[in-house]
């Protein structure tokens, strides 16, 4: 909350893991079990019993979060890109491009 306060530029960057920012890793679930999280909507997923589990397991278990993000990644790629007028890309998330 400090390095992203409400009055913060929107070109204002901050690391999601300051510890192995250049690594791909589970860090960010390590983070997250001690109070680190970047993101309130991830740290809320320790308060819910059906969510925790599964951050530890991602914590705790390299190859279990690598499995996990490959598997997410390809249902990923499978939503399909919208073309044309079909969408944006925003300059800004808050808000579409006039």
């Amino acid at each position: 909350m400090k390095e992203c306060p409400l009055s913060a530029s929107p070109s204002v960057q901050v690391n999601n893991d300051p510890e192995t920012s250049m690594v791909f890793d589970n860090q960010y679930y390590r983070n997250l079990l001690t109070n680190k999280g970047l993101f309130q909507s991830d740290s809320a997923l320790l308060r819910d019993n059906r969510t925790r589990k599964f951050v530890e397991d991602l914590a705790n278990d390299q190859e279990f979060f690598f499995e996990s993000w490959g598997q997410s990644f390809l249902k990923l790629t499978s939503i399909g890109v919208k073309t044309g007028d079909e969408g944006e890309i925003r300059r800004s998330c808050a808000s579409t491009n006039a």
